[in-house]
């Protein structure tokens, strides 16, 4: 019969375990961005390791506190659901979010069955099933409730101690939260779930990531090849766009390009799930009053045009299409001299992020324009743009026309500095757009069209306030007005009079849908011509 064995004991084995055998996604993701032979790269892992072990005592503790029964329960629960992240992290290459974890709650059967096969059933004996079962024997002696409350009181101090002593590793660890975050278990999920729960409330993540009803199809007018690019911004205000009167040359790459700027219009919203929402539906600035249908790239790619998206950002609709890419899998294609530009890891005594500027989205684009001149495609890209709180986090350090920069926290800033800040990340996004129909005009006879706007703009200190997220009803016009440019090539401009299109007067997320539709020649269905800014007069 076993011997009673202390509760230290039991956590220490236990934690011990999980950090050994159920971090390979975080040991991973560290490998590629610190060498583990030098003492910095070292220290970064033990560090994480020990913040993680504190944290596994202020958990699972509490349980312990109520009943011994209860703390074994939640262990293997924990065990059963680290093991299983653990086997789709590794085996699909995927990290915990909250769209991920959005999209466990609105799996069906049929889905999910396909993921149970036997290299999963292993793994969860072996990492899962039978370290439980070890839980559920072994004897835990009787502990004093009020010693037990020492150890998540000594826990904390110990997190404290080792946050204050080591602040570098401190800062490291806060940059790269949200990398870290995805990959350390239980952590990953955890913290993702609460979030996944918190917006439920707002009805976000059911709405958005949950079904969606399927639109009527449309008609494939005719076979001409061609290439619609839709950039959607992030936090771009139509009141600092030179466009519009902005006293300071922000946009002068895009002019040069030859950009023309539709009348600047509001938003839906102030919140970038709800603005993409809008700006990929056919409803435009109603959608969240409507019955969520399938998003525009979900569409045109059931309706059998190529479509592709990459992003460098979060928060769009659940996407069905044949080609989605992020920024950290575009850098495993960059070859060109502008994808490379800026993008090098951002290393510090062998502590590297792992971060990709936006003009990463434009890497290995040749395959995409050489199919755009055989059939219709269809390309979105979704910015980082001007993403607060750190404005200066959004251009290079080496792309700064105006300066001073503010390198803090937004309310740490001068609203000069702050302006600097936000009017960088404002040109190096022109500077990417210029680039992009740059890449275009280069292909001959091709009938393409860039077509940009910003999922809601941004407060800069104006009556003390900053960033958006305000309901839409009390919301500056600040964070609510919002550029709207478009660029067309040589070939196009013969069958659309521009200098007409730009006077045309309707919101551009109302647009977006309809004058995509437009230009790929996709008729009936949900196409509605009196939102296409090539058809309005």
């Amino acid at each position: 019969m076993l011997k009673n064995v202390p509760l230290s004991i039991f956590l220490l084995v236990y934690i011990g375990f999980s950090l050994i055998f159920h971090q390979a996604p975080l040991v991973s993701w560290l490998n590629r961005f610190t060498d583990f032979s030098t003492i910095s790269g070292l220290s970064a892992l033990l560090f994480i390791e020990l913040l993680s072990f504190l944290l596994w005592v202020l958990l699972l503790t509490p349980f312990f506190i109520i009943s011994i029964k209860l703390g074994k329960l939640i262990a293997v629960i924990l065990l059963i659901l680290n093991a299983t992240a653990l086997f789709w992290m590794t085996s699909l290459g995927v990290v915990m979010t909250k769209a991920v974890i959005a999209s466990l709650f609105f799996t069906d059967y049929s889905e999910a069955s396909g993921f149970l096969n036997d290299d999963y059933m292993l793994h969860l004996v072996l990492l899962g099933i039978l370290p439980s079962i070890v839980v559920v024997l072994v004897p835990i002696a009787p502990v004093k409730r009020r010693v037990l409350c020492l150890y998540p009181i000594l826990s904390v101090a110990l997190i404290f101690t080792a946050t204050s002593l080591a602040p570098n590793l401190t800062s490291w660890v806060n940059a790269n939260g949200a990398q870290l975050g995805s990959r350390l278990l239980p952590w990953s999920y955890i913290g993702k779930t609460i979030n996944y729960v918190r917006d439920l409330r707002s009805g976000y993540y059911g709405r958005y990531f949950g079904e969606f009803a399927q639109l009527p199809d449309g008609v494939i007018a005719d076979d001409t090849p061609g290439l619609v690019v839709l950039v959607i911004g992030e936090s771009s205000r139509g009141a600092s766009y030179s466009y519009y009167g902005y006293e300071r040359a922000v946009n002068t790459a895009t002019q040069n390009m030859g950009y023309v700027a539709l009348p600047i219009s509001t938003a839906c919203a102030t919140s970038t799930m709800i603005t993409t929402g809008c700006i990929l539906s056919p409803h435009g600035r109603d959608d969240w009053e409507k019955e969520p249908v399938e998003p525009l790239p979900s569409y045109l790619h059931r309706l059998g045009i190529k479509t592709f998206v990459r992003t460098n950002n979060t928060e769009m609709p659940r996407l069905k299409v044949g080609d989605y890419k992020t920024t950290e899998e575009l850098a495993e294609l960059c070859e060109t001299d502008y994808c490379k530009a800026y993008n090098a890891r951002s290393c510090e005594n062998q502590l590297c992020q792992e971060s990709y500027f936006d003009n990463m989205l434009l890497a290995n684009m040749d395959p995409i324009l050489d199919l755009a001149q055989q059939e219709k495609v269809f390309l979105l890209l979704h910015l980082r743009g001007s993403h607060g709180p750190n404005y200066a986090d959004r251009s290079p350090k080496e792309f700064r026309p105006f300066t001073p920069a503010c390198d803090d926290h937004v309310t740490k800033c001068s609203l000069e500095t702050l302006a600097n800040s936000y009017d960088n990340s404002t040109a190096f996004t022109d500077q990417i757009l210029a680039n992009l129909a740059k890449a275009i005009a280069q292909r001959q006879n091709l009938n393409a069209a860039v077509l940009y706007l910003s999922d809601h703009g941004q407060s800069l200190g104006e009556d003390g306030l900053y960033m958006h997220g305000l309901p839409i009803d009390e919301a500056p016009i600040e964070q609510l007005e919002i550029p709207f440019l478009l660029w067309t090539s040589e070939t196009l401009k013969k069958t659309y009079d521009i200098s007409q299109v730009v006077n045309t007067n309707v919101a551009a997320q109302d647009a977006i849908f309809h004058s995509v539709l437009g230009l790929l020649n996709v008729i009936d269905g949900p196409y509605d011509p009196q939102r296409d800014i090539f058809q309005v007069r």
